[in-house]
């Protein structure tokens, strides 16, 4: 079926609390959305999450990307062509990964909507659960220690912490969660590149000697920072996630070969799109590499389709999709963020996708 046309919108959803890193305080996002038209009416939907310290990205050069040689690309294409089409989208633009992926999932969407299917059905999974986690927001030690009973109580067994800033405070607040963890109850250490390798390693090693209930910890240093990043994971008991550093399958290929890092995390606007994702999690699989599915500061348009991906392949063993529960409103899709679970839903409980009047409904 041919594509006619591509259309972009942008939008603001506010958050219903602050988030709170090392390095930013966000109490809204602006993700620009994109609509994709079959010939035949059918319209598939997918969002990009501007992110310029991770891609580069901005809200005005996300549009200029898909309504300029996105556009180009896919003029007149076939929707069922989807390698081809990526491989137009690379040709004609290089980088820009989140709006690659949006109008990849977007042609997807329609594509699966054309079938009669959801994209979990088409991509060979079946309906299930994944546990989610939920990210505590980074604030004094006493208020993360009250935000973490609050989850705890409300069913997650995963907690997410944002550190990096001060090496001092991250102990603080690591040490006053840890305090109110129930067995059974883990830890995802989120660093967002803070640390030196000699840092972390004394860091981590601290953590460990004190019987700290970790899961894993997440990008201790700089994306480029190979060597850094394989020391990190050679001299810790812990496992070590590479995120920022690992963009592409190449990167993924190339950490494995390194021995840089025991998990990797894959995220829709890091890699470009869906069928790269599927790539560095087949890269990883082979390795012996489990793999966590991420995301941004995102809706569920485009969390919905990494969902249905994790769901789908059998190397992505654990999700951090909490974004959703973050925003005061959100689409209704495919999947299910409700509680501490991410559900796939049947197909026909999802409202369809409708195009009137020249905007998405």
């Amino acid at each position: 079926m041919e594509i006619v046309s591509l259309e972009t919108k942008r939008k603001i959803i506010p958050l219903d609390r602050p988030f709170v890193t090392s390095v930013r305080k966000v109490t809204s996002i602006e993700n620009v959305e994109v609509s994709v038209m079959l010939e035949d009416g059918t319209v598939g939907k997918g969002a990009a999450a501007p992110a310029l310290a991770v891609t580069g990205e901005s809200p005005s050069s996300i549009e200029a990307v898909i309504n300029g040689p996105a556009s180009e690309a896919l003029a007149g294409a076939q929707s069922e062509a989807l390698q081809e089409n990526v491989r137009r989208l690379k040709q004609n633009c290089y980088g820009n990964s989140s709006a690659k992926a949006a109008v990849e999932m977007a042609v997807i969407d329609a594509f699966v909507q054309q079938r009669r299917c959801s994209l979990l059905q088409w991509l060979g999974g079946t309906p299930s659960v994944f546990e989610n986690d939920m990210t505590i927001s980074m604030e004094e030690p006493a208020q993360m220690k009250n935000t973490a009973e609050q989850y705890i109580n409300e069913g997650f067994r995963y907690l997410k912490m944002k550190v990096g800033d001060d090496l001092k405070k991250d102990y603080q607040r690591i040490r006053s969660i840890a305090e109110v963890l129930p067995q059974g109850v883990m830890l995802r250490i989120d660093a967002n590149q803070g640390w030196t390798s000699k840092e972390a390693i004394v860091f981590i090693q601290q953590l460990e000697k004190e019987k700290i209930p970790l899961q894993f910890i997440e990008q201790p240093v700089a994306a480029d920072d190979w060597a850094g990043l394989k020391k990190v994971t050679e001299s810790t008991r812990t496992p070590i996630m590479a995120d920022e550093s690992c963009k592409t399958y190449k990167d993924a290929r190339r950490l494995i070969e390194w021995h840089a890092c025991d998990m990797i995390n894959i995220k829709l606007m890091k890699c470009g799109g869906l069928l790269e994702a599927w790539k560095i999690a087949d890269i990883a699989e082979a390795a012996g590499i489990p793999c966590m599915m991420g995301s941004m500061m995102e809706s569920t348009i485009s969390a919905s389709p990494a969902a249905e991906l994790a769901l789908a392949h059998p190397n992505i063993k654990m999700v951090d999709l909490d974004a959703p529960k973050w925003l005061q409103e959100n689409t209704v899709t495919a999947v299910s963020f409700e509680g501490h679970q991410i559900k796939a839903m049947n197909p026909a409980q999802s409202a369809p996708i409708k195009y009137e009047g020249g905007e998405l409904r």
